[in-house]
């Protein structure tokens, strides 16, 4: 293209004599400017096409990561739920002091059991590592953020902390408590998975021990706190998803 203007540019300049020369330098350096802005052009453009696949490939890769995350949130929030559950159920029964029946085991059982939330974060920690700036979208990076450093963060915290209230609970449960697979339970290849119950040593001095008492009012104000929190993670997750899935459509356009 260069070598185009500049016959058309000779051309002009031999039609003055006088102004020849000077014409013919000015308009080299017209070229050479001309020529430098379209490399320059080119490589911007180049740069961006390979930071556009690159921001695909890892938001590709982040919504995998995280589709995993959600599943395994979820997973914990129905544990946690039925946790939960049997935990106001021992309360209640604390509280009644009914005579003992054999479905009470299940939840004196439950009421001790924690969950653990371990979330992949290998494509994030890739990402924050010097490539968070190839997200261009502003809002999309401060939910991706929010969603791993804020979100992930507090339910680990969080059930550290009930893991640590369970160190207290728990060797209270194996001092009062007999652990027994349910008799008839159709597991006979996976005794690990065999449905269990807690069977009580002493039923009466169980249900007026006021340190069994505390220790159940505080396993239901944790875990009806971490579920509020499971639940706005969920929901967090869920919308940095959709968002993810709208930009990347946006980018095919």
């Amino acid at each position: 293209m260069i070598p185009f203007f500049r016959k058309i540019r000779k051309k002009l300049a031999d039609n003055n004599k006088p102004l020849k020369y000077m014409r013919y330098a000015i308009g080299e350096i017209v070229l050479v400017v001309i020529g430098i802005l379209i490399a320059l052009q080119v490589n911007n453009w180049n740069e961006n096409r390979i930071n556009s696949q690159r921001e695909k490939v890892i938001l590709n890769s982040l919504k995998s990561e995280l589709v995993i995350n959600l599943q395994e949130l979820k997973t914990d929030f129905e544990r946690t739920y039925i946790y939960h559950q049997a935990t106001l159920k021992v309360y209640d029964i604390i509280i009644k002091q009914p005579n003992e029946i054999d479905s009470f085991y299940k939840d004196f059982f439950n009421c001790v059991q924690f969950t653990y939330f371990f979330p992949k974060t290998s494509t994030y920690e890739t990402l924050k590592s010097g490539n968070l700036e190839l997200i261009s979208s502003d809002g999309l990076k401060e939910i991706i953020t929010d969603v791993y450093e804020t979100g992930f963060k507090r339910i680990m915290n969080k059930v550290d902390t009930r893991r640590n209230a369970g160190r207290l609970l728990f060797p209270y449960y194996q001092r009062n408590f007999k652990t027994k697979f349910i008799e008839g339970a159709d597991h006979p290849n996976n005794l690990e998975s065999k449905p269990k119950v807690g069977v009580p040593n002493n039923y009466s001095r169980l249900l007026n021990d006021p340190e069994f008492e505390t220790l159940v009012v505080e396993a239901i104000i944790g875990r009806a706190n971490i579920l509020r929190d499971y639940e706005r993670t969920i929901d967090n997750v869920e919308i940095c998803l959709d968002k993810i899935n709208k930009y990347l459509e946006t980018e095919k356009e």
